[in-house]
C-alpha cells in the first residue's frame, strides 16, 4: 500500500451554505449541494483545486475520475477539516483491479454540526446542521494511450433536517504528452435526476467542467517538480484558473501550493 504525506499550503475557493437531461445552464445561485464543490483530497486542496492532468490517485477522483486508472494503490481513507473548525469531512475510496481495468468505489461525507441560525428579523435562533453524503461507483482504465474514468453517484443533501437527493454522472480523461507535459479533462456532478426541495422547487448540484495542463520533471535523488494550470467553470460560477506547484520526494513526501485565480472569494 502506498502512503503519501503532504504539506498542505493550498488556498481553496469559498462557498456559502429531477430531470432526464444533464443540466449545465443554470444561473448564479441556482445550484445546491454546495459541499460537493470542496474536494476532500489533500493533494487537490493543496494545489488550489488544480490538477485535472496531474492527479493520479483513487482519493483524487472528485477532481478527475481518470486519476484512478493511474493509481497502483487499492485503498484511500481520509479525515479532514477543510474550511473551519465546525466542519468535518471524511472519505473512503477503493480501487479494485479487474482484468486490465479498475472498479472504483467511493463514499464521502462533508458537513457542519452547529451553524448559527437567524429568523426573518435577524434574531438568533437555535443552531442547525448541514451535510452532504455522496456514494459513487465506476470504472477506470486506459485505451489508446488515454487514461479514463466514468462513475455514477447518488448524493443526499441535508439542511436543518430537510433532505433531498440527486443522481450524478462523473467522467474524465488524462493523456501523457511529449516533453513532460500531460493534459486532462473532467466533468463532475452532472445531474440526470434531482428531487424537489421542501417548497417544491428543483435544486441543482454544482456541475463542474475542468480542463488542465501539467508539466513534471524528475531530478536526481528521486525528486520531482510539477506545475499544473487548469481552467474551471461551474453552472453557478464564473470561469476561474486554479494553478499549483508541487515538489515530491520518492512520491511519498510532497510539498504543494496553489491558488484558484479568478475566484471572487478565495479563502483558506
Amino acid at each position: 500500500m502506498r502512503i503519501r504525506i503532504w504539506t498542505v499550503c493550498g488556498l481553496m475557493a469559498g462557498f456559502s451554505p429531477g430531470l432526464m437531461a444533464l443540466e449545465f445552464d443554470h444561473g448564479y445561485g441556482e445550484s445546491s449541494f454546495k459541499f460537493l464543490k470542496l474536494s476532500l483530497s489533500p493533494r487537490s486542496m493543496a494545489l488550489g483545486g488544480a490538477g485535472a492532468a496531474l492527479l493520479d490517485g483513487i482519493g483524487d477522483a472528485d477532481l478527475n475520475p481518470a486519476s484512478a486508472a493511474r493509481d497502483s494503490g487499492s485503498l484511500a481513507m481520509g479525515q479532514g477539516y477543510p474550511s473551519q473548525a465546525s466542519a468535518a469531512g471524511s472519505h473512503v475510496a477503493w480501487n479494485i483491479p479487474w482484468q486490465n481495468r479498475r472498479i472504483t468505489l467511493h463514499t464521502r461525507y462533508l458537513g457542519y454540526d452547529d451553524i448559527p441560525g437567524y429568523d426573518g428579523l435577524g434574531r438568533p435562533t437555535a443552531g442547525y446542521g448541514a451535510h452532504t453524503l455522496k456514494l459513487q461507483a465506476g470504472i477506470a482504465g486506459t485505451v489508446f494511450g488515454f487514461a479514463y474514468g466514468v462513475s455514477t453517484a447518488f448524493a443526499q443533501n441535508n439542511i436543518a433536517d430537510v433532505d433531498y437527493g440527486t443522481g450524478l454522472l462523473n467522467a474524465g480523461i488524462q493523456r501523457a504528452l511529449p516533453w513532460g507535459l500531460s493534459a486532462g479533462l473532467s466533468v463532475i456532478n452532472a445531474d440526470y435526476w434531482t428531487s424537489s426541495a421542501v417548497d417544491g422547487s428543483i435544486l441543482f448540484p454544482p456541475t463542474s467542467i475542468q480542463a488542465g495542463l501539467a508539466y513534471a520533471r524528475s531530478f536526481p535523488g528521486e525528486f520531482r517538480a510539477s506545475l499544473a494550470l487548469d481552467a474551471r467553470t461551474r453552472n453557478d460560477e464564473q470561469l476561474c484558473f486554479p494553478a499549483g506547484i508541487e515538489a515530491a520526494w520518492k512520491e511519498t513526501l510532497m510539498l504543494s501550493f496553489g491558488f484558484p485565480f479568478g475566484v471572487a472569494e478565495a479563502s483558506v
